[in-house]
């Protein structure tokens, strides 16, 4: 979808993914000082290694999408 830029919805669906990125990853540094606080080693902390499954996910995506509209951008 093209918008009054004309840059299409990629900038802001980009911003979008990472603030979401950056709201996971500060639940995720908050469980890992929990866990480091407790005493509990991250990768037996079920709550931390969940939501660090959760942060990798997101990364994944927003790097396929980055990959995916400088391809669209090359094939123009």
């Amino acid at each position: 979808m093209i918008n009054e830029s004309g840059k299409g919805d990629f900038g802001h669906e980009k911003a979008s993914l990472n603030e979401q990125l950056e709201k996971e990853q500060e639940k995720l540094r908050k469980l890992g000082e929990e866990a480091l606080k407790n005493g509990i080693p991250l990768t037996q902390d079920e709550a931390f290694m969940a939501q660090n499954r959760k942060v990798d996910a997101l990364v994944v995506k927003i790097i396929k999408e980055t990959e995916q509209h400088r391809k669209k951008q090359r094939e123009r």
